[in-house]
């Protein structure tokens, strides 16, 4: 029992000393284009967010957690939450079929889409390459769960019965991913960064990319162990799902900024 206080006072401190914490929030431009139908019979079904719809952009806030740890075999892991909802409206240019109502052309309509997401990525870093450049670059590679929330919902008149009429889909879609990362840190206080995460199987294509540059004022400031920093860049996503009656096929492009502090 002596023995096994005395390990574990010597590994508490050390895992408390290897910890590495590093927390951001900010804001993310969704400029959207492409489709969304729900139980689509042709092409013509297929609402388009913008020509159609007439989506704005949208600027939703972005939060991200990321833990590592020392301890071998086990990945490390980091949590982002990203929510995304697009709403707009107009007059059907034709006959919309959407669920089980076929919307009348010439008729005023509105459509609502949301694709919430979490991020759970569990990760290793590349082993060796860290010390072998001297800090200067960090490669990290790993496995992303990305679950999407998915609610549609059309409002508009119903062709056969000329009434008002609103139907909605819902689905919890999660989507395994390769993840890599990167960070090059040619000097203390500035990094250029980037991400992918990548997945294609079936009907579905599925990834995003980011890339931008953080500045570490922890460099500039005595600050001790803690690292604030600020990250801005250009984020771009592709997202086609053909999943449970629902076929989208969405792009959501647009830049990005971030504080955040690591310890």
């Amino acid at each position: 029992m002596k023995k096994l206080l005395v390990a574990a006072g010597f590994f508490v401190p050390f895992m408390a000393n290897a910890l590495e914490l590093e927390f951001s929030v900010g804001a993310l431009q969704q400029k959207p284009s492409g489709y969304v139908s729900y139980k689509p019979v042709s092409d013509n079904d297929k609402i388009d967010v913008k020509n159609d719809a007439h989506i704005s952009d949208k600027t939703k806030p972005w939060v991200r957690l990321k833990l590592e740890h020392p301890i071998p075999l086990i990945p490390n892991i980091k949590l982002s939450y990203m929510p995304m909802k697009f709403d707009g409206n107009g007059t059907l240019t034709r006959d919309i079929k959407w669920g089980n109502y076929t919307y009348q052309a010439n008729a005023d309509f509105n459509l609502s889409v949301k694709l919430d997401r979490l991020d759970t990525t569990l990760y290793f870093n590349a082993p060796l390459v860290k010390t072998l450049t001297n800090g200067v670059l960090d490669i990290e590679y790993g496995l992303n769960i990305r679950t999407v929330f998915f609610d549609g919902k059309l409002n508009g008149t119903d062709k056969t019965t000329g009434q008002k009429v609103s139907e909605s889909k819902s689905i919890t879609l999660p989507v395994p991913m390769l993840h890599l990362a990167t960070e090059i840190k040619p000097i203390p206080y500035f990094s250029a960064v980037g991400s992918l995460n990548y997945i294609s199987y079936n009907k579905d294509t599925y990834y995003d990319y980011t890339a931008g540059a953080r500045l570490y004022a922890g460099s500039l400031l005595p600050l001790g162990t803690l690292k604030p920093f600020i990250e801005a860049g250009y984020r771009y996503e592709k997202l086609k799902i053909d999943e449970s009656d629902v076929k989208t096929d969405l792009k959501i492009k647009g830049g990005y900024a971030l504080v955040g502090l690591s310890f």
